[in-house]
């Protein structure tokens, strides 16, 4: 699975969504799925855009997870 670690930034970074959403223009509704992991996909522009604000790689924003249901 992978996660989203937006909320890990903008704690780090002491900013907010709001903040996000004006200099981005990602929807909040966006950022909102995005923190809370209910995205049920991820747009290069919208991680592209993230990476951009925070000055980060991706591997900072998401992460994967191996799913322990999966067999190998």
């Amino acid at each position: 699975m992978i996660i989203c670690k937006l909320d890990d930034l903008i704690w780090q970074n002491r900013t907010t969504a709001k903040d996000i959403h004006e200099k981005t223009g990602l929807s909040e509704s966006t950022l909102s799925d995005l923190r809370s992991n209910l995205t049920k996909g991820y747009e290069a522009r919208t991680i592209d855009l993230i990476c951009k604000y925070f000055n980060c790689k991706v591997g900072d924003l998401l992460e994967y997870i191996p799913d322990k249901n999966l067999s190998s």
